[in-house]
């Protein structure tokens, strides 16, 4: 707490704002859009590695926010002050940062990305007849990784900005301690360590794709079978109980949707990610608009049909299943715009 103090007596209304403003980047909401950009304009590897590292995390973040059960800052102190605007998006347990998980989880996945499409595009070598010197074991990425993050210096600059900015934001604005944020940097970064196989474009990444995923259906199942079973002690907050059943569902429902996106997509879709600019653009902002659709629209039909927060786990199956699968069905219509712009251009 004198840490957090300290910022407390060093706040001003400028540097109030910039961190307000940095701190949304934590926000699920900019993971979420940052997640499916890079799935279906970038990479799909790099996507699942995105999300799966991201998701994972929030399961871990969230079992451990109930299971220590440690109050905000300003509630274990009454006379330290929160920033007020930042009182609404830090609702719930204090410990561990969500915002830092999701930010230091996804930078960091995005951090190897650059690196292991640097090895790719000339960081391995090449012999003096200019054969590739690359051996089995060197990572092997697709042209998306080589175009976008090869030689992008800048990209792996805001990475490591965000992955700093955002989690001293949130004490900065008093919504964490050096603890909470801490320990999420840490677990967000060891998964991303542990698990960056995964944006390999081989048998190798394939194998760490599967073993993330049968790793992130058993977190959580496991994490849904606690909040559902498990005896809490008196003195737990009953809102703060029904958020963290409510996320135990809603994740549950999206590792099962991943998986099922997984299996058609290398069946029966095999969707491609390139497009001109604007197609991309396209593709965004008419696919984030069906999800967000899906999103409100089933709410009260499947919350009638369905019980309890079951309903909540069915949805965000859905969305996902619709974001992974059903939409990237029309990729093709949207590189072949590309295409036709590109055609007529050069007659």
């Amino acid at each position: 707490m004198d840490f957090l103090r300290m910022l407390e007596s060093a706040r001003t209304p400028a540097l109030t704002w910039f961190m307000s403003a940095i701190t949304y980047f934590g926000s699920e909401l900019f993971f979420l859009a940052f997640a499916v950009i890079v799935f279906w304009c970038v990479s799909k590897r790099g996507g699942y590695y995105i999300l799966l590292v991201g998701f994972l995390g929030t399961a871990c973040n969230q079992f451990m926010k109930i299971w220590f059960r440690i109050p905000r800052p300003w509630v274990l102190d009454p006379a330290f002050h929160v920033v007020e605007s930042a009182r609404a998006g830090a609702g719930g347990y204090s410990f561990p940062s969500g915002h830092t998980q999701s930010i230091v989880g996804s930078m960091a996945c995005v951090l190897f990305l650059c690196a292991l499409g640097r090895r790719r595009s000339g960081a391995v070598g090449k012999n003096a007849s200019g054969e590739d010197t690359r051996g089995a074991d060197d990572y092997r990425m697709d042209g998306s990784h080589d175009r976008l993050y090869g030689k992008r210096k800048w990209i792996c600059a805001v990475a490591v900005a965000l992955m700093l900015l955002v989690p001293f934001s949130r004490m900065y604005l008093g919504c964490h301690t050096p603890l909470d944020v801490g320990v999420a940097f840490a677990l967000a970064l060891l998964l991303a360590v542990c698990f960056r196989d995964v944006a390999r474009d081989d048998a190798r990444g394939e194998r760490a794709l599967r073993v993330l995923l049968a790793l992130s259906i058993l977190v959580g199942a496991a994490y849904l079978a606690f909040v559902a079973l498990y005896h809490f002690p008196a003195d737990v907050d009953a809102e703060n109980l029904a958020e963290a059943t409510k996320n135990a569902y809603l994740l549950f429902g999206c590792f099962l949707g991943i998986i099922l996106v997984k299996v058609l997509d290398d069946r029966y879709i095999r969707f491609q990610v390139e497009a001109v600019w604007w197609a991309q653009i396209l593709k965004v902002v008419l696919g984030t608009a069906v999800v967000l659709a899906i999103r409100m629209g089933l709410k009260a039909p499947l919350g009638a049909l369905l019980p309890g927060q079951v309903s909540t786990a069915v949805r965000y199956f859905l969305m996902v299943v619709f974001a992974g699968a059903v939409w990237p069905m029309t990729f093709g219509r949207f590189a072949r715009l590309g295409q036709k712009g590109t055609e007529e251009s050069e007659q």
